[in-house]
C-alpha cells in the first residue's frame, strides 16, 4: 500500500493561475518569435520559413511546445506542494518465551479480561484476545494447585464472572470460550474497565482476611469509553475499590500504541493500586510480562509460549527531487525545440 502526502496542499490552489499565465505567456512569446525572425534569417529564407510555419510542421510544434510548458508548470506546482511517497512494510516476529520456576506467593488471582470489540484487532497475531487466551490458558495450566483463579470478562457490562476456584479445567474452559463483542472497534463498542475492576475486587472480599495475598491481573488494550459517572471516573472508582480490599492491580496492556488503545490509562491503574504495569506490544516487553506472571505460581513442568507479533513500519520518500528532474528534462526538450524552430530559448 502506498500513499502520497502533500506538505503544502494549499499551494495546489494556485495551479489554475499558473496555467492561465502560461497560456498568456505562450501567446505573446509566439508573436515575439515571429518578429525575431527578421533578425535571424535573410529575406528569402524567412519567406520559406513563413510558408513552412503556416504548414502542418509549424502548427504541430506550437501545440507540442504549449503542452510541454503546461506539464512543466504542473510539475513545478507539485514540487512546491512538497509531495512525499508513504509506503508501509510489515515486520513479523515469532517469540518463544520460556517460563521460569518461581515461588508461589499468591493465594487468589482474578483475571479481569477485556472482551470488547477492539480486542479483536489483529495488530498482535492472531488477534489481541486470542493471544491473551493462549497466554492465560498456559498460565493457569502450569500454576500451582494451591492458587485459586477467578475470571471477570467485561465490555460495557459483565459478560462472565467466575469466583476464585481451584478447578483449573473450569477456569481454562471459561477462558477458551471467551469471544470479543460484535461491532466496529471504537465506533460501535462500549467498554467499562472500571466496572470490571469493581466486580473483580468484590470477588476477593471473602479472602481479604486470608494470610495469602490476592491480586488482580487486568488484561486490556486500555480503550475505555463507557462508565458511571464517566469512563475515567468509573476506572478511578474501581481502583479505589481494589485499594479498599487491599488488592494490587497488575495492568497488562495488549496492542500497538495508537490503534484503539490507551497505555497511559493502564499505567495509571497500576500506579494507583501499587501494581505493576506491563506492555506486550514488543518481544522484550512480552518476555518481561510473562516473567512477572511467573512469580504467582509454581510450574508443574517446563514450558514456553509462542506469540507472533506484527509491526507496521512506515517509510517516506521525498518526491520533490524526482519531479524537479522530470521538469528539467521537459524544459531541455522545450529549449531544443524552440531553438530549432525559432533560434530562441522560449
Amino acid at each position: 500500500m502506498a500513499l502520497i502526502e502533500l506538505g503544502n496542499p494549499e499551494l495546489l490552489l494556485f495551479a489554475p493561475l499558473f496555467i492561465t499565465l502560461t497560456l498568456i505567456g505562450h501567446y505573446f512569446a509566439h508573436r515575439l518569435k515571429r518578429s525575431l525572425e527578421v533578425f535571424h534569417f535573410p529575406p528569402v529564407q524567412r519567406l520559406s520559413r513563413i510558408v513552412v510555419k503556416k504548414g502542418l510542421r509549424g502548427s504541430r510544434w506550437r501545440g507540442i511546445s504549449l503542452a510541454l510548458k503546461l506539464v512543466v508548470i504542473i510539475l513545478l506546482t507539485f514540487v512546491l506542494a512538497n509531495p512525499t511517497l508513504l509506503t508501509f512494510s510489515e515486520v513479523r516476529e515469532t517469540v518463544e518465551v520460556p517460563m521460569a520456576m518461581e515461588k508461589d506467593v499468591a493465594g487468589q488471582i482474578i483475571l479481569a479480561i477485556d472482551v470488547s470489540a477492539s480486542m479483536g484487532l489483529r495488530d498482535v497475531l492472531p488477534s489481541r484476545l486470542d493471544v491473551v487466551k493462549n497466554i492465560l490458558t498456559e498460565f493457569v495450566q502450569n500454576a500451582s494447585d494451591n492458587v485459586r483463579f477467578g475470571i471477570v470478562a467485561f465490555e460495557s457490562q459483565i459478560v462472565k464472572a467466575l469466583p476464585p476456584t481451584k478447578e483449573k479445567n473450569s477456569v481454562v474452559s471459561t477462558i477458551q470460550n471467551l469471544t470479543q463483542a460484535e461491532g466496529l472497534p471504537c465506533l460501535e463498542e462500549f467498554t467499562d474497565i472500571g466496572y470490571g475492576l469493581q466486580v473483580s475486587a468484590d470477588l476477593l472480599v471473602p479472602y481479604s482476611s486470608s494470610n495469602k495475598s490476592s491480586a488482580i491481573i487486568l488484561v486490556s488494550d486500555g480503550f475505555a469509553n463507557y462508565g458511571f459517572p464517566s469512563p475515567f471516573g468509573s476506572v478511578l472508582i474501581g481502583a479505589q475499590r481494589a485499594n479498599d480490599v487491599g488488592v494490587s492491580i497488575h495492568a497488562l496492556h495488549v496492542g500497538s500504541l495508537g490503534q484503539d488503545s490507551n497505555d497511559e490509562l493502564m499505567r495509571q491503574i497500576a500506579n494507583e493500586t501499587k501494581g505493576k504495569y506491563m506492555d506486550s506490544s514488543s518481544s522484550d516487553q512480552l518476555r518481561e510480562v510473562l516473567d512477572l506472571m511467573g512469580k504467582y505460581y509454581v510450574p508443574t513442568h517446563e514450558w514456553s509460549s509462542k506469540v507472533e507479533t506484527k509491526t507496521t513500519v512506515p517509510m517516506r520518500t521525498e518526491l520533490g527531487f524526482v519531479l524537479m528532474f522530470v521538469a528539467s528534462a521537459f524544459i531541455l526538450a522545450l529549449w531544443i525545440g524552440n531553438y530549432r524552430h525559432y533560434k530562441t530559448a522560449f
